[in-house]
């Protein structure tokens, strides 16, 4: 992690802090806003400030840290198709995404779209806040094509998703027949931008697992200096702490894991071997994420099984996650066959 990277993710760590486990969703988007963020990646040419993803994932990690609300892993892949697209609006639709006013809906998990005769037909899931979104942007199952659709397009239907998690609002979209606004890209192109979008949204759902479980783990560590049992700290019992640091380990190992595959995704590095590092990170992020609020709950003791208490926000966020990405099987089938799929 450069100097650079660091400070950052301190500055990040202390906004988040501030905000609260949980905050606002609105709150959050305008400070993400007014503080720059959404232009962290865009080119100096085009406004923004230029970094690359180790630093967008820095700021991944913290927003899980404090189970931000605000979609920001969606808002980011939107700017960057937006960058390496060739819209005619390119200029305007950056500035105006950049500075929070306008968002772009983008699924957290894969499409089972047709791109036919010009419209499209099929279902998106997981897309972050669309009820505020201007449009979505969607892929076709095939991925011979991305585009952009008007939220409020003729043939286009959307209704909130009940899921367990309480701290993320995602929606359902159902298309018939539905015309896109803008085509960012066809053929090749579009197949090269999507691998690209996957690889971008691995690492950036690692980083969030990264941070929320080192958030539950640090909050049970505490928890467990404070409860006092036989007239001493639960800390002081040694079962206890080797499941700690056992715990702690493994956090460890899955932030390794991470800030070495972000290494590969420089331009230096060969795509399909950032991708497999992608695939890497978010598998064992995720499941390390999963194992430690299980391990959370039960060092909280009776408490920690209160639906009330703040373990089961992590739990729910964290086994929402699982599913998704490229599926909650994808990955480790992925790496087990040695390759990527033609995806």
């Amino acid at each position: 992690m450069t100097v650079a990277t660091a400070e950052l993710r301190d500055a990040a760590r202390q906004v988040v802090d501030d905000q609260g486990l949980a905050a606002d969703e609105q709150d959050t988007w305008a400070l993400v806003a007014e503080l720059g963020w959404l232009v962290l990646e865009v080119p100096e040419a085009d406004g923004g400030l230029g970094l690359d993803l180790a630093a967008a994932c820095a700021l991944h990690v913290e927003l899980g840290r404090g189970l931000a609300r605000v979609p920001f892993l969606a808002a980011m892949l939107a700017i960057d198709a937006v960058v390496q697209s060739e819209l005619p609006e390119r200029a305007d639709l950056l500035a105006s995404l950049g500075s929070g006013d306008c968002y772009l809906g983008v699924p957290l998990a894969e499409t089972d779209i047709e791109f036919a005769g010009g419209k499209l037909t099929g279902v998106a899931q997981g897309v972050p806040a669309a009820d505020r979104a201007r449009e979505v942007l969607l892929w076709s199952a095939a991925n011979d094509c991305i585009a952009l659709v008007a939220i409020d397009a003729p043939g286009l239907q959307f209704e909130c998703s009940n899921t367990w998690d309480e701290t993320r609002r995602l929606f359902d979209l159902r298309l018939e027949d539905v015309a896109p606004t803008g085509i960012l890209a066809r053929g090749d192109a579009a197949h090269a931008q999507l691998r690209r979008l996957r690889m971008r949204r691995d690492f950036a759902l690692a980083a969030e697992a990264v941070g929320g479980a080192t958030s539950i783990l640090e909050r049970t560590v505490a928890y467990l200096g404070e409860r006092q049992q036989f007239g001493r700290p639960l800390a002081m019992f040694q079962a206890l702490k080797h499941r700690c640091a056992d715990l702690k380990s493994q956090v460890e190992a899955a932030t390794a894991l991470l800030e070495a595959g972000l290494a590969q995704t420089t331009p230096a590095h060969d795509c399909a071997a950032a991708e497999r590092a992608g695939l890497a990170a978010r598998l064992l992020a995720n499941n390390t994420y999963t194992q430690v609020v299980e391990e959370a709950l039960q060092l909280h003791g009776g408490i920690g099984m209160t639906s009330e208490h703040d373990c089961h926000l992590f739990l729910k966020r964290a086994m929402l996650d699982e599913h998704l990405g490229r599926g909650r099987d994808a990955y480790a089938r992925m790496l087990a066959g040695g390759s990527l799929y033609d995806t």
